[in-house]
């Protein structure tokens, strides 16, 4: 223990110094954040209060618990959320470890250069916090994997892989996808060390009855979901998944484009491949076997819009597996050395932007429809800006609406979040079950943005607001839409008279005391009655 302590240090500073660097919040999150806190308040898993029935418009019932817990607690969300993600990068980091070490002890430069690879991974360091649940459900993926892979162990049930199985299950709508691909990959390693017959059906057990756990949690979340919300599953996906071969194409981009930004990853897999037939720690087949039915997995729903490839995170400790069995299968320390520092630096290459792939080439795997092509550091970069001046504005209609009064809107998280008693209607529909229609006529969409809201749903909901915005208060209006707009006498943008008939553009000042940039202020497009 000592010994795998002195080799995993290293990648544990790796990944913490990552989750410092790599820090932020998605919007996304300010939606689990206002359910939990709703519940914590003794409102109930709501998105507005006061809704019958209510709508499910988070896909992660265990993270959202946990939120509420944090709320209880008098920890502020925002902040709680990102520590626990950090502690869950962490425990992840020295479970993979740990699997690796248990399967090739000899050899300590692969136990090392494969957890650094994983510690170096942007995707872990971005999604070590973020404020969702994607670091703790990879985590509980590989840890039923790990748990039931262990050599030698020979229970018929596993407690701890039931625990993780359990938790992944709750912790996203998909987690009985992730489970599966887990116990198939657990099920790989344990007949490797089965000779007989007799002595594979034993070492199958522990992989049935954990799965059969996760079966039973599964089939009562789902029981309970339809007696509170109405539905058999989660409105996420109603909104968000849509088979076909459109998806199919945009979510084999998705995979491909981790494989062309993040280099490590195929070439750790390129290794096991390579090594699968003379493999000495059984890492390589169970490694391949989890990362293409996750791909595939991915590929079929589409993808997601979220940087970093948040949707294979899960995956991404089986690639370091992949990397263990290829760098124990080299015979030279410094073949191991050479190929080991690679995975890290070519890791490492895409967190600060740098790629060897062209960007042409990049682009030819560009998933994200409908908007123009930027890197995956870039989405991060841009989702930085983005929420701090979200969150600005959430704070600010937290100061200056009324409760009843409501707004539709489009990114719906922290402009949610802080004003309690606004009411929100989202054109997305994740938290409201109107008729939805394609958001573009050729169906080539965002990931999880195929469909939206007809505006017209909303039209007897009479929302008191269009939209919000932070500006500044010489140029209040140089930002809304250029049909709106003209040019007064003195030369100052301001609404021209058909904007001024549909909505009311209110102005309202911002403390600089309380946090906001100086001479700046809140715009407030209301509809006229």
């Amino acid at each position: 223990m000592a010994a795998l302590g002195a080799t995993l240090l290293p990648a544990l500073a790796l990944t913490l110094a990552a989750a410092w660097r790599f820090d932020f919040l998605v919007d996304d999150a300010f939606i689990s954040f206002r359910y939990a806190r709703h519940l914590a308040q003794g409102h109930g898993l709501v998105w507005n209060l006061g809704e019958s029935p209510p709508v499910e418009g988070f896909s992660n019932f265990l993270w959202v618990l946990a939120c509420a817990a944090f709320e209880r607690l008098g920890l502020e969300p925002m902040v709680a959320s990102r520590i626990a993600s950090t502690a869950s990068a962490l425990a992840l980091t020295w479970l993979v470890g740990r699997a690796i070490a248990a399967r090739s002890a000899s050899s300590g430069r692969a136990r090392l250069w494969s957890t650094l690879m994983f510690a170096a991974l942007p995707p872990i360091g971005v999604w070590a916090t973020g404020g969702l649940e994607t670091m703790s459900f990879a985590l509980s993926v590989f840890g039923c994997f790990e748990a039931l892979s262990r050599p030698g162990e020979r229970r018929t049930w596993s407690a701890p892989a039931s625990l993780w199985a359990a938790a992944a299950v709750l912790l996203r709508a998909d987690g009985f996808v992730w489970i599966a691909i887990a116990l198939a990959a657990a099920a790989f390693a344990r007949l490797r060390a089965g000779a007989s017959a007799r002595e594979r059906a034993s070492a199958l057990r522990p992989v049935l009855t954990t799965a059969i756990v996760a079966a039973c949690v599964c089939a009562a979340y789902v029981s309970w979901r339809h007696s509170y919300f109405g539905e058999w599953g989660p409105n996420t996906a109603r909104v968000k998944v849509h088979l076909g071969l459109v998806a199919l194409e945009r979510g084999a981009k998705y995979v491909a484009s981790l494989g062309l930004a993040v280099l490590s990853v195929p070439l750790a897999l390129g290794g096991a491949a390579w090594v699968l037939r003379r493999d000495s720690t059984g890492l390589a087949a169970p490694a391949l076997l989890a990362v293409a039915l996750a791909s595939a997995y991915v590929a079929l729903v589409g993808g997601d819009w979220m940087m970093m490839h948040r949707m294979l995170v899960p995956a991404l400790p089986f690639a370091a597996l992949g990397a263990a069995a290829w760098l124990s299968s080299l015979r030279s320390n410094a073949a191991a050395n050479v190929g080991g520092a690679s995975l890290v630096v070519l890791g490492l290459a895409p967190g600060f932007d740098l790629h060897l792939a062209p960007r042409a080439l990049r682009e030819t795997c560009h998933f994200r429809w409908g908007q123009e092509y930027r890197s995956e550091h870039e989405v991060w970069r841009k989702g930085v800006v983005d929420i701090a001046e979200w969150i600005d504005i959430g704070r600010a209609l937290a100061l200056h609406t009324q409760p009843g009064e409501s707004m539709v809107l489009g990114n719906i998280g922290a402009f949610g979040y802080f004003p309690e008693n606004l009411v929100v209607y989202d054109t997305h529909g994740l938290t409201n079950k109107a008729p939805l229609q394609p958001a573009s006529t050729d169906g080539r969409g965002m990931p999880g943005h195929d469909y939206k809201v007809d505006m017209g749903a909303f039209a007897a909901l009479a929302p008191t607001y269009l939209n919000a915005r932070i500006v500044p208060r010489s140029d209040p209006f140089g930002g809304i839409p250029a049909s709106w707009r003209e040019t007064g006498p003195e030369g100052r943008i301001q609404p021209n008279a058909q904007a001024l008939a549909r909505f009311e553009f209110l102005l309202r000042e911002l403390d600089p005391a309380q946090g906001f940039a100086p001479e700046s202020a809140l715009l407030l497009i209301k509809h006229r009655r």
